[in-house]
């Protein structure tokens, strides 16, 4: 375990950074790798938001939440941005095409960081400019948590990192939209501590629980700097003392990475992921590898007699333990071996096709016959720091096929611009129309000229008819 050797706490230090920060200062590079993920996390939420979960956490702040004038995407409903940001949280991580970070940092900052300051900056009244400040510091924050705790925090202890680290990012971003004084900062991130939870048991046994842990984190984040700001106080060792997050929540870690270079060192541009199919990230390794297989040789997926899929360790586990028989959607989209299988029967892991086979209970006779014959190993090329998948195929004429890659999307192998951009429209104009996902993509890439957020979340107040 490594220590700062600083004399400042990391919370102090990191509210130091971001209160004092301003856009002109940060690299147009990283303002531009963070609109992207806005765009992103704005197509998960309001194309998800009808999913059987997002309508419980909707119905749950219909009923419970506090009237307010911050929108949950894709309706309506208008309320305290506490509530609001529950669902959209939930929305925007409830079927596994939200962002994530990658290269030795996995966390999914978008599901947190861009509800939390949309709800706000919109409650609040902030412009684009000052919302896009909060989005870059949030998704920074995110992806440095990951590199100091990660993979500890999930391989060994468990935790979920999507409820762990983004409820600090959220209480920090809440602070510098408020516009918040550092005592008051140090304080929101202290206090968030105390609401830092989640684990990965959905991996293991199931439980639809897991796609509300993005909302629970952004509530607590909002909360905890509201407490803040009313007097509350917490520990400023919070992150790195010896009863703080990091020992508690790891078995090994490394809190230089909080604060090393910071305002000096962007981590996110090097590390931010998007995701091109419905599933665990850990997965889209092994659906690129087995892509470059197809693509090369001549084979149908009844000449494929062996799928043996070599893993890293974190993906081994988490990937590992449901098995080739899901029982629910979670399942499907957490089992290698089932997903695999949908890839080489189907040719297909997107949102349609894991719904299309929900309606069937996941009894595709054929994807089970081969999510059978496909098994998990450890493979030493594959590390946490080297997240590749390795794919072999062993066919019934006597081939072996063999390839590896990292996800697409990934830093590793990166997709373009359009490419993004492309998912967005996708995404939106499903319900909402080409006109709505044109516009609403211009004033996202454009987030810094927008005076107010109602120009952009007017547009979603219904679906086309």
């Amino acid at each position: 375990m490594q220590a700062t050797t600083t004399t400042l706490p990391a919370a102090r230090q990191l509210a130091e950074w971001a209160l004092g920060l301003q856009l002109c200062d940060i690299d147009p590079h990283v303002v531009e790798r963070v609109k992207l993920h806005l765009l992103d996390q704005i197509g998960a939420q309001v194309s998800c938001r009808e999913l059987p979960t997002c309508r419980i956490t909707q119905e749950y702040v219909s009923k419970f939440g506090t009237a307010g004038t911050a929108s949950i995407l894709g309706t309506r409903l208008r309320l305290d941005p506490e509530s609001a940001a529950f669902a959209n949280g939930t929305s925007g991580s409830s079927f596994e095409i939200d962002d994530y970070g990658g290269k030795g940092a996995n966390c999914h900052p978008g599901c947190t960081v861009v509800p939390a300051v949309f709800a706000i900056g919109e409650a609040k009244g902030a412009s684009g400019a000052e919302v896009l400040r909060a989005a870059v510091v949030g998704f920074e924050t995110v992806i440095r948590l990951a590199l100091a705790s990660m993979p500890s925090l999930l391989l060994e202890r468990g935790f979920h990192h999507t409820g762990s680290l983004g409820v600090f990012a959220v209480a920090l971003a809440s602070a510098m939209i408020e516009r918040d004084d550092v005592e008051v900062a140090v304080n929101a991130i202290a206090i968030a501590g105390s609401h830092a939870s989640g684990t990965t048991e959905f991996a293991q046994s199931g439980g639809e629980v897991k796609r509300v842990h993005a909302g629970i984190s952004v509530a607590a984040g909002i909360r905890s700097a509201r407490l803040a700001r009313l007097g509350l106080n917490g520990p400023p060792t919070i992150l790195e003392g010896s009863r703080g997050f990091l020992q508690a929540f790891c078995n090994d870690f490394d809190a230089r990475y909080l604060t090393e270079e910071l305002g000096m060192r962007w981590h996110f541009p090097e590390r931010a992921s998007i995701k091109l199919y419905a599933s665990c990230a850990l997965m889209q390794p092994h659906f690129a590898a087995y892509d470059m297989i197809k693509a090369e040789h001549a084979f149908s997926a009844q000449d494929v007699e062996e799928v043996i899929l070599g893993c890293d360790p974190l993906a081994f586990v988490h990937t590992g333990s449901v098995g080739p028989r899901p029982k629910d959607v979670l399942g499907a989209q957490f089992s290698a071996e089932y997903g695999v299988a949908m890839r080489i029967v189907r040719g297909s892991n997107d949102v349609g096709s894991y719904l299309d086979l929900e309606a069937i209970g996941f009894e595709d006779p054929a994807i089970l016959a081969m999510a059978e014959r496909t098994r998990l190993e450890r493979d030493p090329e594959c590390t946490f720091e080297r997240p590749l998948g390795r794919v072999t195929l062993r066919l019934r004429d006597g081939r072996t096929l063999s390839a590896s890659s990292y996800a697409p999307g990934s830093p590793q192998n990166p997709v373009s611009r359009d490419d993004i951009q492309r998912k967005y429209r996708e995404l939106v104009s499903r319900d909402f129309g080409d006109e709505v996902a044109r516009r609403s993509m211009d004033l996202i890439m454009n987030l810094e000229e927008v005076t107010n957020l109602g120009q952009i979340t007017g547009l979603f107040e219904g679906a086309k008819a």
